[in-house]
């Protein structure tokens, strides 16, 4: 009697305690949702604010940085056979990068491949300027989809154990998928996609935006 009564009273607490496990885990990913939700709105406040790129740095991963100093460089001294062979999106950010330098647009030194894609009119305003649906939170992963679609993800985050940061290497092309298709059915090049859409925002503003931003600008 004593050995049923036993496993009868652990069974109840093995239970318990699943159940507690479960309302925890439901509790910190409710409180990981929210501080994703302000982590977001920050950043967006800290941009609209016209800050340093730098101050920036600590909303988006390490692995985002280094490939944003990588497409600098890319921008810098890459041909236009090498470039013409790269994904839409980095030709798409390259080609702005050249134009930007060439009519002097950069407000800054350092990291001006970050103040390019988090400007306005740059490749981030695409997507924060509709209307967003809610944040998904799974684990240590976080994304945030359109209002009409919010289950497809457009913007990715990374939990680093303390917070939250954007993964916009990973962002980028989902960003720009839509503008993929315009190409696709025009069947134009991504060197073609990318003419058409920086002449498309900026003709009225700077002349010879053509197939000379596909080679870097010459130094003065």
């Amino acid at each position: 009697m004593f050995f049923l009564c036993s496993c009868a009273g652990s069974g109840a607490i093995e239970k318990t305690s699943a159940s507690e496990k479960g309302e925890s885990y439901q509790m910190i990913q409710e409180e990981k949702q929210l501080l994703l939700e302000n982590t977001f709105k920050d950043m967006l406040q800290t941009i609209g604010r016209g800050v340093a790129p730098d101050s920036l740095l600590p909303y988006i991963t390490e692995e985002s940085r280094y490939w944003l100093d990588d497409l600098e460089q890319v921008a810098l001294s890459e041909s236009k056979e090498m470039l013409s062979e790269r994904p839409f999106h980095e030709i798409l950010a390259v080609m702005m990068f050249r134009l930007y330098q060439r009519e002097n647009l950069f407000k800054t030194d350092q990291y001006r491949m970050l103040y390019l894609i988090t400007a306005k009119k740059g490749v981030l305003e695409l997507v924060t300027s509709l209307p967003l649906g809610p944040f998904e939170v799974k684990n240590d992963r976080g994304s945030l989809g359109l209002a009409k679609s919010p289950k497809v993800p457009v913007i990715l985050f990374v939990w680093d154990d303390i917070s939250w940061r954007m993964d916009l290497k990973n962002s980028i092309p989902l960003i720009t998928k839509g503008l993929e298709s315009i190409g696709v059915k025009k069947k134009w090049s991504n060197t073609e996609l990318a003419i058409y859409l920086l002449e498309k925002e900026f003709r009225y503003d700077y002349r010879d935006i053509d197939e000379s931003l596909l080679d870097p600008v010459p130094s003065i």
